[in-house]
């Protein structure tokens, strides 16, 4: 339980779920974003995978964020990882960082940006932009494991086109 109550740096991360009894109207989360800069929503919901999302980055000229965990650890520490680069963040293609899982951005489709519940809330459904960090096996996993695999296979898409646009083509630098 101890892995849910957690804060990064600089906003403040709230349990959408979890803590039902806070206010999530507009006007609210627009008076936490002006006093934060934005939010770290996280949400896990039935059988899907934890997930966090912001809420505010539009305001600072970015799109939001949204990426999958298979725990509330692994969000956390994935969280702690992408924090410090947030603000390069700014297109489908990059490269996250590297290790176990590799974490690539790709943009959001329009269908999908409702799965930021909140920002549709302060921004509207089409008022606002987005990236998911995609999680793919690690350049230095030569031996993914299987909770590996089954973690891989089970986060959402959101983005465009398919996962083998994700793949560099050969050729390509």
């Amino acid at each position: 339980m101890t892995d849910l109550i957690f804060h990064p740096p600089c906003q403040a991360l709230e349990f959408v779920d979890l803590r039902r009894d806070e206010p999530e109207d507009p006007a609210w989360l627009r008076k936490r974003i002006g006093h934060e800069g934005f939010l770290l929503r996280f949400t896990q919901a039935g059988t899907e995978l934890p997930s966090a999302y912001t809420v505010g980055l539009t305001e600072l000229g970015l799109p939001e964020l949204i990426l999958y965990g298979q725990s509330p650890g692994h969000v956390r520490h994935a969280w702690s990882l992408i924090e410090p680069v947030l603000h390069s963040l700014t297109q489908a293609g990059l490269k996250v960082f590297h290790g176990q899982f590799d974490g690539q951005t790709v943009q959001v489709r329009k269908e999908s940006l409702r799965r930021l519940k909140d920002a549709c809330q302060v921004y509207g459904g089409e008022g606002f932009s987005a990236l998911q960090v995609y999680w793919m096996v690690g350049a230095d996993n030569h031996l993914p494991q299987h909770w590996e695999i089954r973690f891989l296979a089970s986060q959402p898409f959101l983005g465009q086109g398919t996962l083998g646009d994700l793949v560099p083509k050969k050729g390509a630098a």
